[in-house]
């Protein structure tokens, strides 16, 4: 936890107790570190966050103490960069969120300050250098519209879901169901419903009441000669709103979510390319 007010103190303390548990479980530190924050963080707040550290060596994927290491994929992320002291770095802050209100990015997570030249480092306080960035998504809402048939897309998605580490352990037909049920004709309409091990996981390993938002719906729809895919999004599915936590996870999953969506809508521009490929 970090208090405002104290924001310095807090982090140092975090750090120092960072690269000390790094040096006893064999991890060797391959960058600089950074802080990223779970929620509001102003004069009078007090937020989570975690302190990160990238390593080339040690445990593998796992929690032992209090370090959790895991290997990352890579992100699209907006940035800017600070220097100097820490007292006015809340200017770089709100430029750069400006500047993504005027863009054609998202945000879709918690933002992280990556310690470029952090004070251990610096000789005086101008020589601080501090990376803020935030991760973005340039696809705003968690639906889109291929110029494809119902099968391809649904091939399309999947293939997709697969390179980005989801699997799809159930898919329902429900244009045959119904279509069974009432013998009246409708359009071709699936239910994916998709699965990511590494996501569950962790997320389990901080509450285990957090299965209802591990499992996540991707409808596809035929419309005409269209097809429109829509999925759902895990902020909405979070039982447990005040878990910081748990909402980096689910900001995640939908970031990961939404990569699949630009990739497949990207692979659909290309017709003659095979969606199973």
């Amino acid at each position: 936890m970090v208090r405002a007010e104290r924001a310095g103190d807090d982090i140092g303390a975090g750090m120092r107790e960072l690269y000390e548990l790094a040096h006893r479980t064999g991890l060797v530190p391959a960058g600089p570190p950074s802080t990223t924050y779970h929620g509001e963080f102003g004069p009078g707040h007090t937020t989570e966050a975690d302190f990160g550290l990238p390593v080339t060596a040690g445990l593998v994927d796992g929690t032992i103490e209090q370090v959790t290491v895991r290997r990352t994929g890579p992100v699209r992320f907006a940035y800017t960069t600070h220097y100097g002291g820490y007292e006015h770095i809340g200017t770089a802050y709100q430029d750069l969120y400006e500047w993504l209100d005027t863009s054609q990015l998202h945000a879709c997570g918690p933002p992280t300050e990556i310690y470029l030249v952090a004070p251990d480092d610096a000789v005086r306080p101008k020589d601080l250098v501090t990376e803020i960035r935030v991760p973005v998504v340039t696809t705003p809402d968690l639906a889109i519209r291929l110029s494809s048939a119902l099968p391809s897309a649904v091939a399309w998605v999947r293939n997709t879901l697969g390179r980005n580490g989801f699997t799809v352990p159930t898919e329902i037909d429900v244009g045959a169901t119904l279509q069974a049920l009432s013998e009246v004709p409708m359009q071709d309409y699936r239910i994916l419903g998709v699965y990511n091990a590494e996501l569950a996981h962790r997320a389990l390993e901080l509450d285990l009441g957090a299965g209802l938002m591990l499992l996540f719906n991707i409808v596809l729809r035929a419309d005409g000669h269209t097809t429109i895919i829509e999925v759902v999004d895990p902020l909405r599915l979070m039982d447990s709103e005040n878990q910081a936590a748990l909402a980096a996870i689910a900001l995640e999953a939908r970031s990961r979510l939404v990569s699949v969506l630009e990739d497949v809508a990207e692979s659909s521009r290309h017709p003659d390319r095979d969606p199973c490929t």
